[in-house]
This record gives structure tokens, C-alpha cells and sequence, in this order.
């Protein structure tokens, strides 16, 4: 005997209704009985959302800079203005996530290549001083 798809997708409880029954033990009982929430029960689901999203902003933040990285340190702040360039600039701009996964397939063998030559090394290491320098120049511009 085949089962209404309508009464079978009632029986299933989503992740969301899941996470705030942990705040509110009652709200899905109450959402599939048909309640409305109250004016204040909506404004504080609204917050618990955004708080929310501006987390999953956070962790999904891309720590990858490999040049940067190999040439400063994973946590070095010339790290992070790339990252920040990255993410905020060049990420918007036309071609810019080309460039960006271009970077990402090239750098690995380029820092490969300055790890076995000093002279390449210290070419890279001018070269990205002065991107960090330009990207802080852009920050501070952005900034004003």
C-alpha cells in the first residue's frame, strides 16, 4: 500500500526545526499545529538567524593564501590583508575568481620552485611585499 507524499513529508522535521526546538521545545509542536508566533517570538528567530549566517560567514572564511603563507606565516597580518583583498576586491572583480583559481593551481609549484632557489625566492618575496603594500594602500583608501 503506497502512502500520501503529503502525509509522508509531514512526518519528516527539518534541521532548522530541529536546532530550535533546542531553544524552544515547543516550537515545532506548536508550528504543526498550526500556531502563529508571537510578534516577539519572530523578531528573536530573526536575530538567531542572522546571528546564524554571520557564523557560517566566519567558518567558511578561506584560510588558503599559499605564497603569502610560505613566505610570512599562516597568521602573519601581510597574510591577512591578502586574504582580505581577496576576498572583498578581487573576488568582485571581472575576471577576478579566474585569477583566483589560477593562483591556486600555479602557487603550490611556485613555491616548490622558490624553496629549491633563493634567487626565485627572493624575486617572489619583492613581488608579494609589493602586493601586500598596494592592498594595504586599497584598505586604507576604502577605509577613508
Amino acid at each position: 500500500m503506497r502512502q500520501d507524499k503529503s502525509k509522508r513529508k509531514s512526518e519528516w522535521i527539518s534541521a532548522s526545526d530541529v536546532g530550535r526546538s533546542e531553544f524552544c521545545p515547543n516550537s515545532v509542536a506548536l508550528k504543526y499545529a498550526g500556531a502563529k508566533p508571537s510578534r516577539r517570538a519572530v523578531a528573536a528567530q530573526d536575530r538567531g538567524n542572522l546571528k546564524h549566517e554571520q557564523f557560517n560567514r566566519q567558518i567558511s572564511t578561506d584560510k588558503r593564501c599559499y605564497v603569502a603563507s610560505y613566505l610570512y606565516g599562516m597568521e602573519d597580518q601581510r597574510t591577512e590583508t591578502l586574504r582580505q583583498f581577496r576576498d572583498n576586491t578581487l573576488d568582485y572583480m571581472p575576471g577576478g575568481r579566474i585569477l583566483i583559481a589560477v593562483y591556486y593551481r600555479l602557487s603550490p609549484m611556485v613555491i616548490e620552485i622558490s624553496k629549491k632557489s633563493s634567487w626565485v625566492d627572493l624575486v617572489l618575496r619583492r613581488i608579494v611585499d609589493r602586493l601586500v603594500l598596494r592592498a594595504e594602500q586599497r584598505g586604507k583608501n576604502h577605509d577613508s
